[in-house]
């Protein structure tokens, strides 16, 4: 996995939708439907967020639009102290905070007033990597919990985005193409 760099498997910056922190969620969502459709399916669920120079400031993925649309999982990020989950911990906290109780069309009215600013995730610095390390880098951020996807350098200039099912798309075609023995 040495020999392969970040750069042979990152989606440019390009090929994402990218939103403003003013944006509402919906029409990000929408967004990401319209740009998934005219590219025969291709697989972007998320969307990069922007300032007005066109700079990288965050980005949002699946888990944040469910964490924005119950504003409970904010109190839980911030009671959180311990790296894993319990079942205890996950059913005390869904209890107490009834977390997902609300109709759906009250979700569908909170979520059409959430903006990406509340929404999206600002990653840490270890959420980059350089175009040049290498996937067995990029690997072990994800298998060691990085918040996906990761977001791809040259520099200091934000170029592109690796998401964990490329990453795997690589190791399972080397994988199958493995003789057994």
């Amino acid at each position: 996995m040495k020999e392969i760099l970040v750069r042979d498997v990152m989606i440019p910056i390009a090929n994402y939708v990218t939103v403003k922190p003013e944006n509402h969620l919906p029409g990000m969502l929408r967004a990401i439907e319209d740009k998934r459709l005219a590219e025969d399916g291709h697989a972007h669920r998320d969307a990069i967020v922007i300032d007005d120079q066109g700079r990288f400031v965050g980005k949002v993925t699946m888990i944040d639009v469910f964490r924005a649309l119950d504003s409970g999982f904010r109190k839980i990020r911030s009671e959180r102290t311990e790296k894993t989950l319990t079942d205890h911990f996950v059913q005390k906290a869904v209890k107490e905070l009834n977390l997902w109780m609300d109709p759906v069309e009250t979700v569908c009215q909170r979520g059409s007033k959430v903006t990406v600013a509340e929404a999206m995730h600002k990653p840490e610095d270890f959420e980059f990597i350089q175009e040049d390390d290498s996937l067995e880098k990029a690997l072990s951020y994800y298998v060691m919990g990085v918040h996906q996807p990761l977001i791809v350098k040259k520099g200091g200039e934000v170029t592109g985005v690796l998401r964990f099912g490329d990453l795997f798309e690589v190791v399972h075609k080397r994988l199958v193409a493995c003789e057994l023995t």
